[in-house]
């Protein structure tokens, strides 16, 4: 873990996360916004590609409803199909992404028809499974490890869970795809920004149409949340990049406004933060902001856009780049690099899972709890609770 937070690797995630941000709030670009309607204005056809993947991957969830299952509160089983078919077609979809980038590399505006068909053959990619026997030894591990940041960037299929972690992943899939110059520029130079706010507002829109489908068709469990005490319970960088992309409509709106439900109701699709809140709201009707959301209500006080973007993206690196619980997932290759030696020493099993207290029956303890009462009774208490 001491390795990753100070590798080139992590330092690198952050500085293109930052930028796709920043790209969104860049005065230079206030003549680009992202419209739901043309959702491929500005992309490159690599992106357009996979915008029609992520279109077509809404689709498999009509393939697969919910099972009607009795005492499942989170979880349904028939998530586990979505996923499989998922793993069936990242590498078409991963190979599509790249094929439309090496037709049209290089710094340049591409007309709608080129977008078009990009988007349609991202869309058949996503009914296909590869056959990986026909690329050559370099595609073929381009693919793979495209394939394997994109399977895990939408839910745990065991666990029937969703989380940050799995956010991150889909951010490190479009992080290697920008690094092999699929943001429509080369490797050897960085996209511009106005192509940077494109992918950012129109993919990262198009993304959470999907996870937001899981989360409520199947019910995914939030992974690792905090419940009331985290900003959301499944997702932390479309806040931030929904901050970065209102800094240049402060005149109009304020980070007071997200309890304006007029305002998310008009603006939701348009602004990613805005969208967020509004579905936040949807999911827990009845209850009061500030009693289901405290930090995001919290929030809500500062006087700027360009403060709660800072703050939001200090808190991408501090509860998720910097948890171990999200780290230890992430698979390494030749482009998303481990500059280091990896660790063999196993991880060992507790000796011990239950404490026995004189006079009391044998019971399970969370690993953080602490004895708060002068009473024998144990208590339990959250790791972040002070």
């Amino acid at each position: 873990m001491e390795h990753f937070l100070q590798s080139p690797t992590k330092a690198e995630l952050l500085k293109v996360t930052a930028a796709m941000g920043k790209s969104c709030a860049n005065p230079e670009c206030s003549s680009f916004e992202y419209d739901p309607s043309s959702p491929l204005t500005g992309l490159s056809p690599a992106m357009a590609s996979l915008h029609g993947s992520l279109a077509a991957m809404e689709t498999w969830l009509d393939d697969f409803p919910p099972q009607q299952t009795e005492h499942i509160r989170f979880g349904n089983p028939a998530f586990r199909e979505w996923h499989e078919r998922l793993v069936q077609r990242s590498s078409s979809i991963a190979w599509a992404a790249l094929q439309a980038m090496k037709s049209h590399p290089g710094h340049q505006d591409y007309g709608d028809i080129i977008l078009s068909l990009a988007c349609e053959t991202g869309k058949e990619a996503a009914g296909n499974v590869l056959d990986e026997t026909s690329l050559n030894a370099e595609d073929r591990a381009v693919v793979e490890e495209l394939s394997a940041y994109l399977q895990a960037a939408f839910g745990h299929p065991i666990r029937l869970d969703y989380g940050t972690g799995h956010e991150c992943s889909f951010q490190v899939f479009l992080f290697a795809i920008c690094k092999l110059g699929g943001f429509g520029s080369t490797p050897s130079e960085p996209p511009t920004a106005h192509r940077l706010k494109a992918v950012t507002l129109s993919i990262w829109s198009a993304y959470l149409r999907v996870t937001r489908r899981l989360q409520t068709d199947y019910m995914l469990e939030p992974a690792g949340s905090h419940g009331v005490w985290g900003l959301d319970d499944y997702h932390c960088l479309p806040f931030f990049f929904g901050a970065c992309q209102l800094e240049q409509h402060s005149d109009e709106y304020t980070p007071k406004s997200i309890h304006d439900d007029s305002v998310l109701w008009k603006e939701g699709d348009r602004f990613l933060y805005f969208g967020c809140i509004r579905y936040i709201k949807s999911l827990k009707k009845g209850v009061p902001f500030f009693e289901s959301s405290p930090m995001l209500n919290d929030i809500s006080h500062l006087n700027s856009w360009e403060k709660v973007a800072s703050g939001l993206l200090r808190l991408f690196e501090g509860e998720v780049l910097k948890k171990r619980q999200v780290v230890q997932h992430f698979v390494f290759g030749d482009i998303f690099k481990a500059n280091w030696t990896p660790s063999d020493t196993p991880r060992m099993a507790p000796e011990e899972t239950f404490r026995t207290d004189p006079g009391l029956p044998t019971m399970a303890r969370a690993p953080w709890a602490t004895n708060q009462s002068s009473s024998n009774l144990p208590s339990t208490k959250a790791p972040w609770a002070k």
